[in-house]
């Protein structure tokens, strides 16, 4: 119970949370549109939040989109302009840095709708996060270390282990996030070495935290490189972010593995 109004609480916070309603018509609109993106804007009013679709009117529409301005008004007549969206048609679930710089350059949250794995993400220009947004926070199914074992099963690495403690995994065993990686760590097909938390981070990098001084390590997150991090946060969405000092200060340890030996 506890755990659900934590959820509902971040919810409420996060303004970027899409009504089914929302995603059912940028659903629709990316399915008509295909093999084209498609593309649109998100407004709000007294009577709530509203889809204005747009043209298309990039010169190679199956990999990029353009929005005349004159939509922009439009959209703007009917309410205050929340997002600007389009579609991927291929497995790329990322922004791409003009994406970003567009985010930026109009003061706007961005989203993604991708038809093959029917995922949604935005990406915020006032935190520079991409969070994943019809994937929350289960344990044992979606979770910190979920992250770890999809972002290296991607690399065609398996990892091992799960958390099938619960919500209290903690409270039960909190050495558990060191027996997963012992798992992985004594299993000769994987060469994963355990560092200092002072090492300089490489790219796929495990970095494990400790939140609570004292109580040891209670979070994950995988290093990407450029100073960003994929983690998934306990009762929220799984985000993209820069590793910022906050968090820096509470790494307890790294993980790497050998093989993956790209520059930081």
């Amino acid at each position: 119970m506890e755990d659900s109004l934590r959820l509902e609480k971040y919810l409420k916070y996060n303004k970027m949370t899409l009504s089914e309603n929302i995603k059912n018509t940028i659903k629709e609109h990316a399915l008509a549109e295909s093999p084209k993106e498609c593309c649109g804007i998100v407004f709000e009013n007294q009577r709530g939040w509203g889809v204005h679709q747009c043209p298309n009117h990039s010169e190679k529409p199956t990999g990029h989109f353009y929005i005349p301005a004159l939509h922009y008004v439009h959209a703007s007549s009917k309410g205050e302009i929340k997002a600007i969206y389009h579609s991927h048609n291929s497995e790329n679930e990322n922004f791409s840095e003009n994406d970003k710089a567009n985010s930026h350059n109009h003061r706007v949250t961005f989203l993604l709708y991708n038809t093959f794995k029917n995922s949604f993400f935005s990406y915020d220009p006032k935190k520079e996060r991409t969070t994943q947004l019809n994937r929350k926070f289960t344990i044992g199914k979606s979770d910190c270390y979920t992250v770890i074992k999809d972002h290296y099963l991607k690399l065609g690495i398996t990892l091992a282990g799960e958390n099938s403690l619960g919500d209290e995994w903690h409270k039960k065993n909190p050495h558990l996030i060191q027996e997963l990686f012992n798992l992985n760590k004594n299993n000769p097909s994987l060469p994963i070495e355990e560092l200092d938390k002072k090492t300089p981070l490489k790219r796929h990098d495990v970095v494990v935290f400790e939140f609570r001084k004292g109580m040891g390590p209670n979070h994950v997150g995988v290093y990407l490189g450029n100073g960003t991090f994929h983690h998934h946060p306990r009762n929220k969405y799984p985000v993209i972010e820069k590793l910022q000092e906050r968090y820096l200060r509470k790494i307890y340890k790294i993980y790497r593995h050998k093989d993956l030996n790209e520059k930081s």
